[in-house]
């Protein structure tokens, strides 16, 4: 008896004594749980969205990257509402089929996995899925661990959730935080993975083959046969308490499930018929940026939200909304023109376009696309900075049209001309093909791209006055240097085909853009693109300029020729550098200015033909390939739109038929645009074709500069040598 009286005594004391320090570390415990107001908002990283100008076609997607080894998270979380409810029953039913009866915790799991924890081996877990919430959002760096200590946190918390939010609220919470194996978080984003579907169209096999996932979601996809066997289970256990009907599970189970991964053959009952077969398909995981329409795109998009609110914001929340001004047609069309441009082996080319009259990027491709292969993150549309060469000339004759007085019926000579340039030898260029074509109109002279005439304008109006129009165009790192007129400096294709847009808005430069409102999860507006408008010309200036484009591509013989589309105002320019190292075609229509360019990135010279073709194609310039690929883009962009739209001319412009040679009138010459005064015989001054026209500072007897006022220039006609005299002092 004493014998009893004692053992009890010792199992009493040992019994208090756990209870006692049970008590006094769940004290303990209590004050380090995790802040309970954040239960609340379960904020946690998820997929931002990415739409297209017309605010509902998805073109991507964003993944956020975390951690310190940048991995991607792929997750876009759901209502209850866009899941089907067979998928949520299934859930339920393998993961906490007594999840509407507890209040956070299942006592007889509890006390099970408490007692391997304690007395055996471990191994089992006896996780609700409120638990599961909150491990999966306050543990996750530990999920793994089974401690005494964790488990006793997790309750405290689970009980605390409970209290808070509904059980609906929890199982929405539940689905989108659950991992589904690779970088796969929440149900979207499995679905997506492993049936190629939305979450509202799960069938209840596929949403239990996704429940039997979560216990061990790689390993359980790799055993097919283990898994299905799985699923049988829990679908007897539905019946057994009538969650469904027998008929619904047999339905259920008969239904032929092929998750992405695996070729499986069935009989008439469900039964899987051989070995399942592991195809050569694999899941769809994501990548930081995924989008098939608009991959460069996307990356600039990321890294521009990322700049603008940081990875927290952009990642956190639940995700982000971003409405861009991509054209779902002009993006389809940029890709064609791409994939099937020609292009020398190796070589790169870029694509953009935009509406000058909003600044909004319609398309854009960043690289030469390939069949089979994904274009790589850089994109050249936006970041490759090559010279525009004669491109850039449309600016120059732009600016001695607008500060100079000049016309396109102007007559200068195209010569060997050298330059005088201070404190350095003289600058002498040359045309592309090493010979001078003499006395010609500017509008000839555009078209053909002959060098000589253009830096003749440059040094008339001052290389400082080309450059201070071009900086308000948005072109960067230009010095006031005579080459300047030859494009003798960097530029991105976006940054081109915009300042040549400016043409088309009546000389208004809107800054380009690619973003027109960022949305949080909830609808709140985040930011909104205002972009910038900056007169650079007059109207009568830009739309001399879309004349003087217009016969770039229409004229006789002009290098644009292959521009042309049937029934559509085009214009534009050619271009190409020393050593053809970039080729590019700037061209403009009502609503849309693009630019091409195709080189090397080593920056390499551009071979002048391409083995192995016939013809024309195979001979490489920049009358050739990147204006095939700007027609074919262009052509493509601007079907289903009314043809035969043009651009009209503002007050004060006038027209003439002038002869592109001589710049005299000619019944059977070129129709040519002027500003009302300055139309061919209307000017007081008789021009030598032979000498140069500059503009003086009258107060101070030298040449003006782009800050002189316009009421003391005063233009004088000068020989080329003479030019030094009229230099200002420095």
């Amino acid at each position: 008896m004493k014998l009893l009286q004692g053992l009890f005594l010792v199992v009493l004391t040992a019994v208090l004594s756990v209870a006692s320090l049970l008590t006094a570390s769940a004290f303990r415990w209590a004050q380090e749980l995790p802040d309970l107001a954040s239960l609340d908002l379960l904020e946690f990283t998820a997929t931002s969205q990415v739409f297209a100008r017309d605010g509902s076609t998805l073109i991507g997607e964003i993944v956020p990257v975390m951690g310190e080894d940048r991995a991607s998270i792929d997750r876009i979380p759901v209502s209850l509402e866009e899941v089907s409810p067979a998928a949520l029953m299934a859930i339920v039913a393998s993961e906490d089929d007594r999840f509407f009866a507890h209040f956070g915790f299942d006592i007889p799991g509890l006390l099970m996995a408490t007692y391997l924890e304690l007395l055996g081996p471990g191994g089992r877990g006896g996780s609700t899925i409120t638990v599961q919430v909150v491990k999966n959002h306050f543990f996750r760096d530990i999920a793994d661990e089974r401690t005494l200590e964790r488990k006793m946190k997790e309750l405290m918390l689970a009980i605390e959730l409970e209290r808070r939010l509904t059980k609906a609220e929890i199982l929405q919470r539940y689905i989108n935080l659950v991992f589904w194996g690779g970088n796969l978080y929440g149900i979207r984003a499995a679905a997506r993975a492993y049936f190629d579907k939305d979450p509202i169209e799960l069938n209840l096999a596929e949403g239990l083959y996704l429940a039997r996932l979560i216990p061990s979601p790689n390993r359980n996809h790799n055993d097919f046969v283990a898994t299905r066997r799985s699923m049988r289970v829990v679908l007897d256990n539905m019946v057994s308490r009538d969650m469904i009907s027998r008929e619904m599970a047999e339905r259920a189970w008969r239904y032929p499930l092929q998750p992405r991964g695996w070729s499986v053959q069935y009989d008439a009952e469900g039964n899987i018929v051989g070995e399942p077969v592991r195809t050569a398909e694999t899941l769809n995981l994501s990548p930081s940026v995924r989008s098939e329409l608009a991959p460069h795109a996307l990356w600039t998009v990321r890294n521009s939200l990322i700049a603008q609110f940081g990875e927290s914001r952009v990642f956190g929340a639940g995700g982000l909304r971003v409405y861009t001004t991509i054209d779902v047609q002009a993006q389809e069309a940029a890709n064609l023109a791409s994939l099937e441009g020609l292009v020398p082996d190796g070589a790169q080319l870029a694509i953009v376009g935009l509406n000058p009259q909003t600044g909004e990027i319609l398309a854009m491709v960043g690289s030469k696309l390939r069949p089979g292969e994904l274009p790589g993150e850089f994109n050249r549309a936006m970041s490759a900075r090559r010279q525009p060469g004669s491109s850039f000339k449309p600016i120059v004759y732009a600016t001695a049209i607008e500060q100079g007085g000049y016309t396109q019926a102007r007559v200068i000579a195209d010569e060997s001309t050298a330059f005088p340039v201070r404190g350095q030898p003289p600058y002498t260029p040359e045309n592309h093909d090493r010979t001078f074509q003499g006395r010609q109109t500017l509008r000839q002279h555009l078209n053909v791209s002959r060098n000589i005439p253009a830096v003749k304008l440059a040094e008339a109006v001052t290389p400082e006055a080309v450059v201070a129009r071009a900086r308000e165009l948005g072109y960067q790192g230009l010095q006031p240097f005579l080459s300047v007129a030859l494009g003798a400096f960097e530029v991105t294709p976006l940054q081109h085909a915009s300042a040549i847009g400016a043409f088309a808005n009546g000389g208004v430069h809107v800054e380009p853009h690619l973003i027109t409102r960022v949305e949080d999860a909830d609808g709140n507006v985040l930011w909104e693109a205002v972009p910038r408008e900056t007169r650079v010309w007059t109207e009568q200036t830009a739309y001399t300029m879309l004349d003087m484009l217009y016969g770039g591509v229409n004229d006789p013989g002009a290098f644009g020729g292959r521009a042309r589309i049937d029934g559509r105002w085009i214009g534009g320019k050619t271009g190409t550098t020393n050593d053809s190292r970039d080729i590019w075609f700037v061209g403009l229509t009502p609503g849309l200015a693009a630019a091409v360019w195709i080189g090397y990135d080593d920056n390499r010279p551009i071979p002048s033909r391409i083995p192995g073709l016939e013809g024309e194609r195979a001979t490489v310039n920049s009358a050739r390939h990147p204006v095939w690929i700007w027609r074919n883009f262009v052509e493509r962009t601007l079907r289903g739109t009314p043809a035969g739209r043009r651009f009209e001319p503002p007050p004060g412009i006038t027209f003439n038929s002038v002869n592109l040679i001589s710049g005299a009138l000619d019944p059977g010459g070129v129709r040519m645009a002027f500003v009302g005064g300055s139309e061919v015989g209307s000017s007081p001054l008789s021009f030598d074709p032979i000498n140069i026209t500059v503009a003086i500072d009258r107060r101070t007897g030298v040449r003006a500069t782009a800050t002189t006022p316009r009421e003391f220039i005063e233009w004088s006609q000068i020989s080329p040598s003479e030019i030094g005299r009229f230099a200002a002092t420095p």
